[in-house]
């Protein structure tokens, strides 16, 4: 079976530099990740969200000074000048909590201007896993999910006041002191020897302040409606797991019974997916090395292509078998259905056809697609401490669970034991 190792930000979709699958499941997908943990997006460290609101309280402070700037584009840039100062300050050592490592060596111009044009940093930075986040723990006001629509709220300005207290820049308050570097009117170079101030105050590699911390979580954790208390519930139980791992699907006493099935139910579906991607990965590997560049489906199926259906068909069995189906317009079960197919042929091309662009369904044959990438690696296994709970349960769960060693100054020793991960 497959097991997708999920990286800094686990994701709503499948992601690479070169492709998208979504599989036309991505409304389930976000829809089982919010039952399991609502409002938390993509956030697995806490210097991420203060970022993200520090990038909208400057952009909101350089608007009302007259400049035309978007929150993405300065929040982006702050980000970006964060992880500089940091890789320069740890010797560019390969860091969980920072990105852009290849990218940003040799980017010795830190003005505004240069940090922020395009390509200078990465093409999915941390702010993307705070979009649903920020509104979600009420740190901004907005309508949807668009973040060049937020405005801090009181909470949120009150998280950066925080987080900012007493450090400086030029003897400028951080806030004050990024304001001018957007506007233009402060220059930066990594060998400024007045910078110590901003790299603690930005960089990840620095943990935010116990009261900033706080702040946060009571965010996470206050209200007194069902996803507040989702999201209270799902803290308890990770908080707790390593005393008590739960691999075998008995109810942990932190969660409701329904909260439990509806993770429950999301980690089939996610386990069902997972098979389905490592199908379609089997099935490029084999259009790959035929000489024909193609899959015919008249003829008799390769050995590790009938292995990987029979993943398929199994996984989505044991989700049907669940007799349990949350999301949406029950989408999870369509697709669940089309898996289980009389033909082995028939199940090949409902898939390839919900993928649509790495492989395509030309009449009995499979063919390339536009990102069609060739032979693919083979799935990994799981380490030890992917153990702690029950396979293919929601992404959010385990970034919960890192969130917390961060909320209690555990993060740094976790983080070694893990080793070092190049973004």
């Amino acid at each position: 079976m497959t097991i997708i190792n999920w990286g800094l930000l686990g994701p709503e979709q499948l992601v690479s530099e070169r492709r998208t699958r979504t599989l036309g499941v991505g409304v389930a997908v976000r829809a089982f990740n919010d039952l399991a943990v609502p409002s938390l997006g993509g956030v697995r460290f806490t210097k991420g969200v203060f970022l993200a609101c520090l990038g909208v309280n400057v952009a909101e402070r350089v608007r009302a000074e007259g400049l035309q700037v978007s929150n993405i584009q300065v929040t982006n840039a702050i980000e970006a000048l964060a992880c500089c100062l940091s890789y320069e300050n740890n010797n560019w050592t390969a860091d969980k909590r920072l990105l852009g490592r290849t990218k940003l060596q040799g980017k010795n111009d830190l003005s505004y201007k240069a940090v922020s044009s395009n390509n200078f940093y990465v093409t999915q930075p941390m702010r993307m896993a705070t979009v649903q986040t920020l509104p979600g723990l009420g740190l901004v006001d907005a309508q949807g999910e668009r973040f060049n629509s937020y405005s801090l709220s009181e909470d949120g300005l009150n998280f950066v006041k925080v987080a900012c207290h007493d450090l400086k820049c030029h003897r400028l308050g951080i806030v004050n002191y990024l304001v001018r570097w957007v506007k233009g009117e402060n220059s930066h170079s990594n060998s400024n020897p007045n910078q110590y101030g901003l790299q603690q105050a930005l960089s990840p590699l620095v943990c935010l302040s116990k009261d900033a911390k706080s702040i946060l979580k009571q965010r996470l954790v206050s209200g007194n409606d069902d996803d507040a208390n989702r999201r209270r519930n799902a803290l308890q139980w990770v908080s707790n797991i390593e005393g008590n791992p739960c691999i075998n699907w008995s109810q942990p006493s932190e969660l409701t019974a329904q909260h439990f099935s509806d993770i429950k139910s999301g980690a089939y579906f996610f386990m069902l997916r997972d098979c389905v991607m490592s199908l379609l990965d089997v099935i490029e590997t084999e259009v790959a090395n035929a000489r024909s560049a193609t899959l015919d489906l008249r003829e008799s199926l390769p050995k590790k292509l009938t292995i990987a259906l029979s993943n398929v068909k199994a996984a989505a069995d044991k989700f049907i078998s669940l007799d349990y189906d949350p999301s949406p317009e029950q989408i999870a079960s369509v697709f669940a259905n089309e898996c289980l197919e009389n033909s082995a042929a028939a199940i090949i091309v409902n898939m390839v056809e919900r993928d649509n662009l790495v492989l395509k369904v030309r009449d009995k044959f499979i063919v390339k697609g536009a990102a069609f990438g060739g032979v693919q690696s083979e799935p990994t296994e799981l380490t030890a401490d992917e153990q702690l709970f029950p396979q293919g349960v929601s992404y959010r769960i385990w970034n919960l669970y890192t969130l917390n060693l961060d909320f209690n100054d555990q993060l740094d020793a976790w983080l070694n034991d893990q080793g070092e991960s190049d973004e």
